[in-house]
């Protein structure tokens, strides 16, 4: 089998501010590649073009011309790109006869749906009742879409375990937080909790500023670390030096740091969202507090001790094993037709 794929690629311009969804699809192609499956890839990253209408453009072209030689259509897409590009796959399929799958990233697509207008509800229906079969990030989305398409499976985000740590990790109040830099991300509580702590804790930042309020010169004067952004190379062995990742977030569905954390054992500190609350369980790999609640966040770091840090480091690592890329892709290509 052939497989066409379609989906978001690096930035070729500027590497760092490559955003989840490039990480998990150039993750799959790079599995692909070692499983010496025979595949073609479209880019939808419209950084990778001229402008966006020169992309929409583009794209369309080169799945018209690719379509029609590959036997299943994979497309990896966001909610925009199943609106505007999951339409024509799946029109062009049926002409041909093609198999398609659909992946979607992120874990809010439910609410998308519910609170979009009846075009673009239509546009939705049509795609993922129409595609051969359906992945989704979350459960309970899974839940929600199976009553649209009964082949409709769970594929969470995933990362690999690359970097082998000493064991057991020792716990030294060194804290981090690595994402976009952002207030829906719970910067500001972030902040808010560091001017309250004493110099025993370290509580460092990475990523790139997205939000014009924040700056090199703001953090400095919140007397808060920040050490600009990482490319994805380097998350793993910065992420290593801390012990705790904070995610105080008010929006999420299946975040690729809380995994990439779960694989060298590092519990998390994060808000109680729906798709979190389905990777962390409370005071067991991780502790979850409300969103928007710098007094919660405060709490959790500061009850956290040797003790309970080495079991909550154990139970984070044993967690990495529903989110390890290898068993998700087999089982990925399983379900599209292909033996592995």
């Amino acid at each position: 089998m052939k497989l066409l794929l379609i989906g978001p690629m690096t930035n070729k311009k500027d590497p760092s501010i490559t955003g989840g969804t490039v990480v998990l699809f150039e993750l799959l192609l790079k599995e692909l590649k070692e499983k010496k499956i025979q595949f073609d890839v479209i880019d939808v990253s419209k950084n990778n073009y001229r402008n966006p209408m020169y992309a929409y453009l583009s794209i369309i072209i080169q799945i018209i011309k690719q379509i029609k030689n590959h036997d299943h259509i994979s497309f990896h897409a966001t909610a925009n790109s199943i609106i505007m590009i999951g339409p024509i796959i799946i029109f062009l399929s049926k002409i041909f006869h093609k198999k398609t799958s659909i992946r979607k990233f992120a874990g809010n697509f439910h609410e998308i749906y519910q609170n979009t207008n009846i075009v673009k509800k239509k546009l939705i229906d049509f795609v993922i009742r129409n595609s051969s079969i359906n992945f989704f990030e979350t459960k309970y989305l899974v839940e929600y879409f199976s009553e649209f398409n009964e082949h409709t499976y769970w594929f969470p985000n995933v990362r690999r375990s690359e970097i082998v740590t000493i064991r057991p990790r020792q716990y030294r109040k060194r804290f981090v937080y690595i994402g976009s830099i952002t207030k829906e991300k719970g910067i500001d509580e972030i902040c808010e909790v560091v001017a309250k702590l004493n110099n025993d804790y370290i509580l460092d930042l990475y990523g790139p500023i997205i939000d014009q309020k924040y700056n090199e010169d703001f953090f400095k004067k919140q007397n808060i670390n920040y050490n600009g952004s990482l490319i994805a190379i380097d998350v793993l062995k910065t992420m290593n030096k801390y012990d705790i990742l904070l995610l105080p977030s008010y929006r999420e569905g299946y975040p690729g740091v809380i995994i990439e954390a779960f694989s060298l054992g590092i519990p998390v500190i994060a808000t109680k969202l729906e798709g979190i609350k389905e990777m962390i369980k409370d005071k067991k790999n991780g502790l979850l507090i409300d969103k928007k609640s710098a007094k919660q966040l405060k709490k959790a770091i500061m009850e956290i001790n040797e003790n309970q840090y080495s079991d909550l480091s154990k139970n984070a690592l044993k967690s990495f094993n529903n989110y390890d890329s290898v068993q998700q892709t087999n089982l990925f290509l399983k379900r599209i037709g292909i033996d592995v």
